[in-house]
């Protein structure tokens, strides 16, 4: 619980960067993978764990509901704060009804925070991405990412 309002604080902060900064300033790949280099301490797993309770707990029962992308910085964001590194933002899709659906998680070393393994093996994952505010990203990803909404068809979406 002691992590609860600030992790309440940072998701609002990532949801208002997610609307205010332009396409491509958002989040930019990362280079490389550090998932097997670095192997948290004990005590920065315990910490990461609480971390991500908290805004797991501030994003279903706070002010709103975000996005997984927006979880997914913030969790990153609060991560960085709390001086865990070797964590990423993974980002993957699936195929489902006609459509391609996005998702994003953030991982640990290879222990994925904030969401279920179970959860994220549905999705292929497509790249690893940090905030930034550099224009990396193109395409349909970079514009996607900052949309949000749920869309038909044969576009590529976010998921819950």
């Amino acid at each position: 619980m002691r992590y609860v309002g600030e992790a309440q604080m940072v998701l609002l902060r990532a949801q208002v960067m997610r609307w205010l900064r332009p396409l491509g300033k958002f989040v930019e790949t990362s280079v490389g993978d550090q998932r097997t280099t670095i192997v948290p301490s004990t005590s920065q797993d315990h910490a990461s764990r609480q971390i991500a309770a908290a805004i797991d707990r501030a994003s279903r029962y706070g002010v709103f509901r975000p996005l997984c992308l927006t979880r997914a910085v913030a969790l990153s964001r609060m991560l960085n704060a709390h001086g865990i590194a070797g964590h990423s933002i993974r980002i993957g899709v699936r195929h489902d009804r006609g459509s391609f659906t996005a998702h994003a998680w953030v991982e640990l070393g290879h222990r994925v925070l904030g969401d279920t393994t179970a959860n994220t093996l549905a999705y292929l994952p497509l790249t690893q991405v940090s905030v930034t505010g550099n224009p990396a990203l193109s395409g349909i990803v970079r514009h996607r990412l900052h949309r949000g909404p749920r869309h038909s068809g044969d576009r590529l979406t976010w998921d819950q």
